[in-house]
């Protein structure tokens, strides 16, 4: 990610940078993305040294052109650092959520360590959410933006 979005004007097909605001998220390339009414969340990616993979969660408010990160990557908690994962926003029962499924990644920089694949996560965007793969369930909870494993 950089500190620049390229915005296009769909009525003109014009092309232009806007600079933003915040901190972008870490992985550049195979992060997983998802749009929720004016924001778009970013999970993961790799950063492009060392095969270094993230478990950070961003928003990007496109209004404000401001990014917020809502968890940081760490090995202590929540989904391990992965890239190429898929990220879809569903709605249920009026809560938002995102929902992290796949991707790849280090599983040993991932403690306790996990497997690569077949991880689905989900984070309820109001309250705090559910997810897990087979062995486990996490609880993002937007507003102290901490997992809590369950």
């Amino acid at each position: 990610m950089c500190s620049v979005m390229e915005v296009c004007h769909l009525k003109t097909g014009r092309w232009e940078q806007k600079p933003t605001t915040g901190n972008p998220p870490l992985g550049f390339v195979g992060y997983a993305a998802a749009a929720i009414g004016r924001e778009i969340f970013y999970f993961g990616g790799l950063c492009g040294h060392d095969g270094c993979s993230h478990n950070s969660l961003y928003s990007f408010n496109v209004d404000t052109f401001n990014w917020k990160e809502l968890s940081p990557t760490t090995f202590r908690h929540g989904p391990m650092m992965k890239a190429y994962c898929d990220m879809i926003a569903i709605k249920v029962n009026g809560e938002d959520y995102l929902v992290v499924i796949g991707g790849t990644g280090p599983s040993s920089n991932n403690k306790p360590k996990q497997p690569k694949t077949n991880e689905i996560h989900f984070y309820k965007l109001s309250t705090g959410g559910t997810g897990g793969s087979a062995f486990d369930i996490w609880i993002f909870d937007i507003i102290n933006k901490s997992w809590k494993e369950l």
